[in-house]
């Protein structure tokens, strides 16, 4: 058994290393050892708390985020031992969960859950799932019905998944919006019936277009800038819903008369957050029902991982990709660490 471990750390804004740690010559009877093959990089969270723009640094008071500050919100690996009251896995099982970018990780179950991964699911595929979780309850959030409008505002990761979902829920027009084509192209090959560029389009002329004047009946605003919730606010037609879904960098101004109140419109927070803890008879869907309901979609193929990683780099080059995240976000959708060679 592995006796020590390296991870990720950022000791300060604009400071990323490595940090080695010792683990545990023994297992806890609900401890779980995994070995990491695959995390992803979360472009809006992550780096955000990296570049110092997180919207946490500028709230008095608020307790998150601190450094050191260990990044990593989806990893995926094999089971390589486990504790003596460990039941729902076991050595060779592989497995998802929220274990940070860390080659070797002791997760304790009775604390955090560990996800099996169903065959014909890669690891790379599970990673980009756990992130799809944070899109999929903003759909719920949304109440997405058949035949309904829906424009998701950004096309990362969580905007294309977004995407996805509304579509699986009956979304008779999904339109994409963002700036860059490569992203549309992908939100067109996974369903987008319309995709929008605003450095060179109308965004408002063309969702009119798309719903014959309807407007759309939700708007999910998936970019984490603080403006394009306006946007939003205004492609949302009469009783329609704005959900942010990227969390807000900053304030903004908006009208509230003309953009929600005469319009009926309902602004929904979608912050992970406010998936529910325990399943009770008015909350089936928990953050652990999701995740499973992700991996089994795209088990079945109906929820799509293919092209969305424009970057795979080896575990010792993952420090730079911080400073070229912050720098050039354009060229990069999703960002694995490859932590070994297994498929």
């Amino acid at each position: 058994m592995a006796n020590a471990a390296r991870r990720l750390v950022f000791r300060a804004i604009k400071d990323v290393d490595w940090e080695t740690l010792a683990l545990p010559a023994e297992l806890g009877p609900t401890e779980v050892l995994v070995r990491t093959a695959r995390t992803v990089i979360s472009a809006g969270t992550e780096v955000a708390v990296y570049s110092g723009t997180h919207i946490g640094y500028t709230i008095p008071g608020a307790k998150y985020p601190h450094m050191p500050y260990y990044p990593g919100f989806a990893a995926a690996g094999t089971v390589e031992a486990v504790g003596s009251a460990v039941t729902t896995v076991a050595p060779g099982d592989r497995v998802m969960g929220k274990m940070g970018h860390q080659d070797w990780v002791v997760v304790d179950i009775a604390q955090e859950s560990l996800d099996r991964i169903p065959e014909g699911v890669s690891y790379e595929a599970a990673c980009l799932g756990r992130l799809g979780t944070v899109s999929m309850q903003s759909v719920r959030l949304a109440g997405v019905k058949l035949g309904e409008h829906v424009a998701v505002f950004g096309q990362g990761l969580f905007g294309q998944f977004a995407l996805q979902v509304a579509s699986l829920d009956g979304a008779v027009t999904a339109i994409a919006v963002d700036v860059l084509d490569s992203r549309l192209e992908i939100a067109r090959r996974h369903g987008a019936t319309h995709v929008v560029n605003p450095s060179r389009e109308d965004v408002a002329e063309r969702i009119a277009a798309a719903t014959e004047g309807h407007g759309v009946d939700v708007a999910i605003e998936a970019t984490g800038d603080q403006h394009v919730i306006n946007d939003c606010l205004r492609a949302a037609a009469w009783l329609g819903r704005v959900i942010l879904l990227g969390s807000p960098r900053g304030r903004v101004e908006i009208d509230p008369y003309t953009d929600i109140h005469s319009k009926g419109v309902a602004v929904i927070g979608a912050h992970s957050d406010t998936t529910a803890k325990a399943t009770n008879i008015f909350h089936r869907w928990t953050d652990g029902a999701h995740r499973g309901l992700v991996l089994e979609l795209l088990r079945q193929g109906r929820l799509e991982a293919d092209g969305l990683v424009t970057t795979r780099v080896p575990a010792d080059e993952a420090p730079s990709m911080y400073p070229a995240l912050m720098s050039h976000p354009e060229d990069h959708l999703g960002v694995i660490i490859q932590w070994d060679d297994a498929p």
